[in-house]
């Protein structure tokens, strides 16, 4: 069936003649409806006893209309219309759209015939209904095809409108409202705002790269310079360190120059003899050599209460023996008391007698000139002898004696040249203290003793001892190899007994041979028993009640 908007624009003079004939029809029906109004109703069926005649207003044509199309299930046509154009157009996409797009146009309706110039007959009311019915129908499909079709820019607002009531029903009241693009050739908002949170989050993300990468980099900054300041100050601890051990040298270099530029040591006052150089009772050689002084001992020395070994060694230093005592020493860990004669320390042996301070052992002094004749020909010759090798140990090693051993011992030349007492006194006023020996290793009597039985007679003889204080004698000077050969079996023995060995220091307890006999004491041991107990019965009988040797 064509479409009105098919026909041709030569068929105005059908239509008009259409609208003609439609329009007498229609007041035709509209005086068959007046004059079926004004009959009698004598067609209405009679009322039953039980109900009351109830008043029926007279209703118009349009009423007339809108209850016939109830009656015959269709809504009202302005009710349609009205509902039509403010029903929203749901979104549809596609295919789908096409569709909707062809529904929206009003559909052709079929050309009414025209009317038959015969004067139609009378019509029941049902037909009359059925002609209010169609009658306002056809003309309002006229106006709907009058009406020019939607565009497409109108349909896509409907379904755009359709959208936005659709989500204003679903959305949360505090939500705002969305707004909606329909352009194909632009991006959705949707996508949009992915694309935005999408890029934000990736911002976030290599925000918190970038902020994890600076506090590793801050991390391995801090560490590179913790390590830096680490190996900078280990640095220069090391090179403090070896900046004062060459220091050290050069002030061991600039305190021998300057000892040089003091003057000999015993030139230079001390305290004790400011003490005594206003006292006109001492004789003249006791204002000489004003620092010829060493420190008294505050306390009297005591006997050991277990037995102990001083090893002592007379006329060095050597190039050929003294070393290698120091190194028997060293090895087995054990110190001793070297008495040295000065006259003949040189450029070679200087050294030595460095290392005899530098590692620990004590350095006494022999003699500066090992001559009996002039050593003991007057209390001022012994002393200037003293001072000079006084002076000497100092100059080199900035050593200050505190003790000495007589040549030939105090019961030698020194006690028949008659100043035997003088010289004792006057050294015991200035503080220095003399050490005999009660042992011997046998090294200097011109016998041809192996070292095996040299170690044996000087161990052997420690143990006859009556004296818990032991101080052997053994001489390091040139021609004693042998003496270096029985050290490290004198040791061992000692060792293996139980015996300690150590350095004569200013609180070592001295021996002292007897002047008037001439076998020295600590070989007769009666005379040792006798001498040690008048020491106690002397001490026994202190008054104050100190405690007894």
């Amino acid at each position: 069936m064509d479409h009105e908007f098919d026909r041709k624009p030569d068929d105005s003079q059908d239509k008009h003649e259409q609208a003609k004939t439609s329009f007498e029809d229609l007041q035709k029906l509209m005086e068959q409806f007046k004059i079926t109004a004004d009959e009698p109703k004598a067609t209405e069926p009679e009322q039953s006893e039980g109900e009351q005649p109830m008043d029926e207003p007279v209703l118009s044509v349009d009423e007339l209309i809108e209850r016939a199309a109830v009656a015959s299930g269709e809504q009202p046509l302005e009710e349609a219309e009205t509902e039509q154009e403010d029903a929203p157009a749901e979104p549809v996409h596609g295919p789908e759209k096409a569709e909707a797009t062809e529904k929206a146009e009003p559909a052709p309706e079929r050309q009414p015939e025209p009317a038959a110039d015969t004067k139609p007959k009378a019509e029941t009311p049902a037909k009359a209904h059925s002609r209010k019915k169609t009658a306002p129908k056809k003309k309002t499909i006229r106006k709907k095809e009058m009406k020019p079709a939607a565009t497409q820019e109108e349909l896509e607002q409907q379904e755009r409108e359709a959208i936005l009531e659709g989500s204003a029903k679903r959305r949360h009241p505090d939500q705002p409202a969305a707004t909606v693009n329909l352009d194909k050739t632009k991006k959705s908002e949707p996508k949009k705002k992915h694309r935005k949170n999408s890029k934000a989050a990736m911002a976030r993300r290599r925000k918190k790269r970038l902020m994890r990468l600076g506090t590793v980099v801050v991390l391995l900054l801090v560490a590179i310079v913790l390590i830096v300041s680490a190996v900078k100050a280990l640095s220069s601890r090391s090179s403090k360190e070896d900046a004062a051990a060459g220091s050290a040298v050069l002030t061991e270099e600039q305190k021998l120059e300057q000892r040089k530029k003091e003057g000999p040591a015993s030139q230079q006052e001390s305290k004790q003899y400011l003490a005594i150089k206003d006292d006109d009772s001492l004789p003249s050689y006791a204002k000489k050599y004003p620092g010829l002084y060493a420190k008294a001992v505050d306390k009297p020395n005591k006997l050991s209460e277990e037995k102990v070994c001083y090893l002592t060694f007379d006329d060095g230093p050597s190039t050929s023996n003294t070393p290698g005592i120091l190194d028997v020493l060293k090895k087995e860990n054990v110190k001793a008391t070297f008495f040295v004669v000065t006259s003949g320390i040189d450029e070679k042996t200087a050294p030595i007698l460095q290392r005899i301070v530098d590692e620990g052992h004590t350095l006494c002094i022999h003699a500066n000139e090992h001559a009996y004749d002039d050593l003991y020909a007057s209390t001022e010759a012994y002393l200037e002898d003293f001072a000079n090798a006084y002076d000497k140990i100092y100059e080199l090693t900035g050593y200050r004696v505190q003790g000495f051993r007589f040549p030939g011992g105090s019961n030698g030349q020194v006690n028949s040249s008659g100043c035997y007492d003088n010289i004792v006194t006057e050294m015991t006023r200035r503080g220095f203290e003399y050490y005999d020996w009660n042992a011997y290793a046998h090294d200097a009597e011109g016998g041809n003793y192996s070292p095996e039985e040299m170690a044996d007679m000087a161990v052997h003889e420690v143990d006859i001892s009556s004296r818990n204080d032991v101080i052997m004698l053994m001489h390091d000077t040139y021609g004693k190899d042998k003496t270096v050969s029985a050290l490290e079996q004198i040791i061992s023995q000692l060792k293996e007994e139980g015996i300690k060995m150590l350095p004569i220091t200013n609180s070592t307890r001295p021996v002292h041979f007897e002047v008037s006999d001439a076998t020295p004491q600590e070989y007769d041991e009666n005379a040792e028993e006798e001498s040690d107990s008048a020491e106690e019965d002397s001490n026994s009988s202190d008054s104050d009640g100190e405690e007894t040797e």
